[in-house]
């Protein structure tokens, strides 16, 4: 007698997570109600060295079969190697990304796989377009930000049209990143799919940042330091690209 195949779905929403046991459980809540009306699954990939988090994960999974998880003793890759573990693990056509500290608005998921479904292949959820807000990041922050941002644009002229290219929540189809090494990718794995990535229009979709719950913040001078080393990387490939005459993808600023 074989098992069961695994039943289909539409969306799969990946979530890297690290030490953020108390809100997950709101997470979930929160992205079943934004896509009640869609066949879709939560991946979490947790390199969480909290004992907490991983816990409370797996008890939720258990409970959940819309939910999986899997714990990394060893995170390999950082951010964007968990991200990559994720879209290995996705079932879905569609694929979102998202923090899973509440920052980000599960609300923003219709939306943004509506542009996808309008015929965009990658969906930026965007501070930046009219209608998004940044969550309030004090001056300091919003200077970096912006920082980035420039470099980014400077770096890779195929994110210029793009006004929130270091966004940490999008969604794309999934082939989009099929043949990408997202273990590089480092602290910003939007900037990479949007340099390197299979795609001919991406949309922005307008999204209010929460503010931080606990204050804190992972940035640090670490992150940094991989931030100009992947814009170094990419620039590098960005020149091979305009070398090869390779044209740049289409823009819809709004959705």
């Amino acid at each position: 007698m074989t098992a069961p195949l695994p039943r289909p779905v539409e969306v799969s929403v990946v979530v890297p997570t690290r030490n953020e046991a108390a809100a997950v459980g709101e997470l979930v809540r929160r992205i079943h109600a934004a896509l009640a009306a869609r066949e879709h699954e939560v991946v979490f990939v947790d390199d969480s060295d909290d004992g907490a988090t991983p816990r409370r994960l797996a008890d939720i999974a258990r409970a959940d079969p819309r939910v999986r998880a899997e714990h990394r003793d060893r995170a390999e890759g950082g951010l964007g190697g968990a991200v990559a573990h994720g879209l290995a693990l996705a079932r879905g056509r569609l694929v979102a990304v998202m923090d899973g500290d509440l920052q980000h608005p599960p609300e923003a998921l219709p939306p943004l796989l509506a542009a996808l479904e309008a015929g965009a292949d990658v969906a930026v959820g965007s501070r930046f377009v009219p209608g998004g807000d940044g969550g309030g990041l004090p001056a300091g922050r919003r200077l970096v930000s912006a920082v980035a941002r420039t470099l980014a644009h400077a770096a890779v002229p195929r994110t210029r049209w793009v006004r929130d290219v270091t966004s940490g929540l999008f969604a794309l189809r999934r082939e989009v990143a099929a043949d990408l090494d997202l273990g590089r990718a480092g602290w910003k794995v939007l900037l990479e799919v949007l340099a390197r990535g299979r795609y001919r229009t991406v949309a922005e979709v307008p999204i209010a940042f929460a503010p931080r719950a606990d204050g804190r913040s992972k940035f640090g001078w670490r992150p940094a330091r991989d931030y100009l080393g992947q814009l170094v990387r990419l620039a590098a490939h960005a020149r091979r690209r305009r070398a090869q005459g390779r044209p740049s993808p289409a823009h819809r600023p709004e959705s």
